[in-house]
């Protein structure tokens, strides 16, 4: 049908050299009869006629006629078709006189039409060959003139027929198991078609080389890209700079696995607007299937649900109130930094007149000075410093860059000089004081419990000596 179709619109030119084309194996006989006819073992019917004969089947194998023959449907029609063709040839072997010894001319034919019809050829095109074969053998036992002597010609022509028909059936089946084998693949392709275009997750397939051959239409949706642009390395390079080497390796994995194995991960994607989205990536090694041949990735945009755990975690750690490390994550933060090098420093504050203010002023009072004070000590502090909230309205602060106890009560009396002063506080200006306790590791092991003990007598030593009546202002 492809052949008719480009037939009406390609040029003339075209046309006639796809003619020849077509056309080529009946003038390669018209040569040979020629020939042979010169040698004179052609038969003895005019020269003419065995041209005649071949010149009609070459307009006749055109796949443009057999088009229209099979009324614009080359899988119409067949074995009226087929039937035209092996009697054409078979009236040229016999006008010839060597009549089955030429039965290869049958195969020739089969083999077009199996191109042009597919598997359904071979049945009708076994008929016609034994038939055809049948009629020539009537004609030579009618008078015919052959080459071939009788009785010997009958028995070429019984043994070529079953050649002939099982040839025929090998080269029909084996057509039918590849016309199998395209329809399952195209019927996966299908599946796998469908299941892309209605998938709500992005899927991709990329080759072993890591250059991505497909991207579904999802990444408009998803990501506001079209498919284009992510092809090839289009899509690695909106991937997180941090996350980059991940993606390789769980690429690097899938490729190591079978197709059995799947891989996950995560990671970020910069999508048109340039936020990073979190997508959880599952990955399958299909390069050995033909509809495939490739990894298959599914991306689903999980920022929604990253965000949701990352506030849960944070929740986990931090304080409600003033978003300072909880006491217990506080802990955990002091043992890593004493598990490593270096000397560390603890502060531990505690404020002087806090339950006045809060008995005076309220509950709500209380906690915006507690939030107040807990932006002092983080802006009087580093950076690399990490600060918590332990309880009510007492801070600690580890040092984690500290030469000795001398800088870390550099640090202790600028947080002092921070909190002590006029603040204002639901519309009125308070002041509290504050006590904080030093305590720094030394070259010897030392268990983060312990070390906040000693910040804790610090603490309070340092209470009672500024109540004490020689220190008290």
């Amino acid at each position: 049908m492809r052949s008719g179709r480009r037939g009406t619109a390609d040029g003339w030119w075209v046309r006639l050299v796809r003619y020849a084309r077509n056309g080529v194996e009946p003038l390669v006989v018209l040569l040979v009869i020629a020939v042979l006819h010169r040698f004179g073992v052609a038969g003895p019917a005019p020269v003419w006629v065995a041209a005649a004969l071949s010149l009609a089947g070459a307009v006749y194998q055109q796949p443009e006629v057999q088009l229209r023959l099979g009324g614009g449907d080359l899988s119409r029609r067949v074995a009226g078709r087929i039937a035209v063709h092996m009697l054409l040839t078979t009236a040229l072997m016999y006008i010839l006189g060597w009549g089955p010894m030429l039965a290869v001319a049958h195969l020739h034919i089969l083999s077009m039409h199996l191109a042009w019809s597919g598997s359904r050829a071979w049945r009708p095109a076994t008929v016609a060959s034994v038939g055809c074969l049948g009629l020539g053998q009537l004609a030579v036992a009618m008078g015919l003139w052959s080459y071939l002597p009788s009785p010997e010609n009958h028995g070429v022509a019984a043994l070529v027929a079953v050649g002939t028909a099982t040839t025929c059936r090998t080269l029909g089946e084996a057509v039918a198991r590849r016309e199998r084998a395209e329809a399952a693949l195209r019927s996966r392709e299908r599946q796998f078609r469908v299941l892309v275009q209605d998938s709500t997750d992005l899927i991709a397939v990329a080759g072993a080389d890591f250059g991505l051959t497909y991207v579904s239409p999802a990444a408009n949706r998803i990501l506001g890209l079209e498919p284009e642009r992510l092809l090839g390395d289009g899509l690695w390079r909106r991937i997180h700079p941090d996350d980059g080497a991940g993606a390789r390796e769980l690429l690097e994995r899938v490729l190591a696995g079978d197709d059995a194995a799947q891989e996950r991960g995560e990671l970020r994607i910069r999508n048109a607007a340039g936020q990073w989205r979190w997508f959880e990536v599952s990955s399958r090694n299909l390069l050995g299937d033909p509809a495939i041949r490739g990894v298959v990735g599914h991306y689903r945009d999980v920022t929604e649900r990253r965000a949701a755990q990352d506030e849960v975690a944070h929740a986990a750690r931090h304080d409600a109130l003033t978003g300072l490390l909880n006491s217990q994550a506080f802990m955990l933060e002091l043992e890593a930094a004493l598990a490593g090098p270096g000397r560390v420093g603890l502060l531990f504050v505690d404020l002087d007149g806090f339950k006045e203010v809060n008995d005076s002023l309220g509950h709500e009072a209380g906690d915006e000075l507690l939030t107040l004070i807990a932006g002092l000590i983080r802006r009087s502090t580093m950076t690399s410093d990490v600060v918590g909230r332990l309880g009510g309205d007492e801070f600690g602060v580890i040092l984690t860059r500290v030469g000795g106890a001398g800088a870390a009560e550099s640090v202790a009396a600028r947080l002092t000089e921070a909190i002590e002063r006029d603040l204002r506080v639901a519309g009125r200006t308070v002041r509290v004081g504050c006590s904080v306790g030093v305590a720094v590791s030394g070259p010897e092991p030392v268990q983060a419990k312990a070390l906040l003990r000693s910040a804790d007598l610090a603490m309070y030593a340092e209470k009672r000596a500024r109540k004490s009546p020689a220190n008290r202002r």
